[in-house]
C-alpha cells in the first residue's frame, strides 16, 4: 500500500572527521588560546607565569643564585613543584565526571540516550521458523533485556515464531547481528539431565525416518514507528496462529503476523540492518 502522504525529508546527517583533522582541530584551538594568553601578558592585563623550575633545570635557570645556598633553593624548587603538581590534581578532580554523570555518558554511548533529547524508535519483526532449543529462547530474551528492549517473542505451536522488538537504531543493530550472525539456527539442543530419555529416544528415531527441515531466521520488517507498542520484552506461548494475531492485535500490531505469515523467502533473502 501506498502512505497517504509523503515521508518527511531525512535528517541531515552529521558530518564524521577522520583523527587528522580532529587532531588538527585540537592543535589550531590550543594555539589560538596561547596567542590570546601571550597577547594579554604583552598588554599587562594578565601576569606573565613565573618559570617553571625543576631540578632538572635548577642550574640553567637561576644561574649564580642557585649557588648561593643550594640547599634552601631545592626546598624552594621541590615545594614549587609540590604546588604545580596539586594544582593539576585539582584540574583533574574538578573535570571528573560523578557516577551519575559517568553513567548517563555510558547509556548515550550504547543506547542513544540523549537527556532531553526525542528518542528514535525502531521497530524490528523476526520470523524464526523453529524456537524449541532452550538456548535459543534464552539468547533472545536476555539480549533484547540488556539492550533495553521492549517487545515480544511469540511461540506459536505447529507453525513459525516471531519475535519482535523496539529499541533505538545501536540497540536493533547489535540484536540484528545477533539474529543472522551470532545464533546457530540449526544447533542440535544438548540433552538435560532432567530430560526424560523415551522423550530424547522418539525425537532421535524421528529425524531418522524424516529429514528435518533446515530451521533459519529472517528480518521480516524493519522501520521507524511513532511509539513503542510493547512497555517491555516478554514470553508468550499460544496454541494457533489465530492466538497469535488476537494476542498482537491487542497491542494494535496484528499486521507484524500478516507480514510474517505472507513472508517470501525467494523474494526476500537475509538482510543486513544498515
Amino acid at each position: 500500500m501506498e502512505p497517504p502522504a509523503a515521508g518527511p525529508p531525512p535528517l541531515p546527517q552529521p558530518l564524521k572527521l577522520t583523527k587528522q583533522e580532529l587532531k588538527k582541530m585540537r592543535t589550531q584551538r590550543r594555539q589560538a588560546r596561547e596567542k590570546e594568553k601571550q597577547e594579554l601578558i604583552r598588554q599587562g592585563l594578565l601576569e606573565p607565569p613565573k618559570p617553571k623550575v625543576k631540578i632538572s633545570n635548577l642550574m640553567r635557570v637561576l644561574g649564580e643564585e642557585a649557588t648561593l645556598d643550594p640547599t634552601a633553593i631545592e626546598q624552594e624548587v621541590r615545594r614549587q613543584m609540590g604546588e604545580r603538581q596539586a594544582a593539576h590534581d585539582d584540574r583533574n578532580l574538578a573535570r571528573m565526571l560523578t557516577p551519575a554523570e559517568r553513567r548517563d555518558k555510558k547509556l548515550r554511548k550504547l543506547f542513544d540516550n540523549i537527556p532531553g533529547g526525542a528518542l528514535t524508535t525502531r521497530t524490528a519483526v523476526y520470523r524464526v521458523e523453529d524456537l524449541s532449543h532452550g538456548q535459543h529462547r534464552f539468547k533472545v530474551d536476555v539480549n533484547a533485556r540488556e539492550n533495553h528492549m521492549s517487545g515480544i517473542m511469540l511461540l506459536c505451536r505447529g507453525t513459525f515464531n516471531l519475535v519482535v522488538v523496539e529499541g533505538c537504531p545501536k540497540s536493533l543493530k547489535r540484536y540484528h547481528k545477533l539474529m543472522v550472525r551470532r545464533i546457530d539456527w540449526n544447533a542440535t539442543p544438548l540433552p538435560q539431565p532432567g530430560d526424560d530419555e523415551d522423550e530424547v529416544a522418539d525425537v532421535t528415531a524421528g529425524d531418522g525416518e524424516a529429514e528435518k527441515a533446515p530451521n533459519s531466521c529472517h528480518l521480516v520488517w524493519e522501520g521507524e514507528v511513532g511509539a513503542a507498542s510493547f512497555k517491555d520484552f516478554s514470553k508468550e506461548e499460544v496454541a494457533s496462529p489465530e492466538a497469535a494475531r488476537k494476542l498482537l492485535d491487542e497491542q494494535g500490531v496484528a499486521h507484524y503476523w500478516d507480514a510474517a505469515a505472507n513472508f517470501d523467502f525467494d523474494a526476500a533473502p537475509i538482510a543486513e540492518m544498515p
